[in-house]
């Protein structure tokens, strides 16, 4: 099976109803004003920390977020465990006029 050693992170559905009840519908993240994101669609159930292959998800280990909010964690999740650009680790080339400087 191709995901056969993927790692299924599926909130079960009566878990994402209780998380997303208990959250009032509404997505959970504090904005740089200092205000709750005042999204209401579009909503997921998203884990606080990351899920360990095996662990039962209960409403205690997760959150409301919207899908703009879920997606930027976890972007930033991935480009951090992708470490830096390789591009940044490479010497920066010289101009070919200066090369005789």
């Amino acid at each position: 099976m191709a995901w056969e050693n993927s790692r299924p992170s599926h909130v079960p559905t009566a878990v994402r109803d209780a998380c997303l009840a208990r959250d009032n519908h509404r997505c959970t993240v504090t904005q740089r004003n200092g205000t709750r994101c005042p999204e209401t669609a579009n909503l997921e159930a998203a884990h606080i920390d990351q899920w360990v292959w095996g662990e039962t998800t209960t409403v205690a280990m997760v959150v409301t977020k919207c899908h703009w909010h879920h997606n930027r964690e976890t972007q930033a999740q991935a480009a951090a465990a992708r470490g830096p650009r390789q591009s940044y680790l490479r010497a920066e080339e010289r101009h070919p006029g200066l090369l005789h400087e």
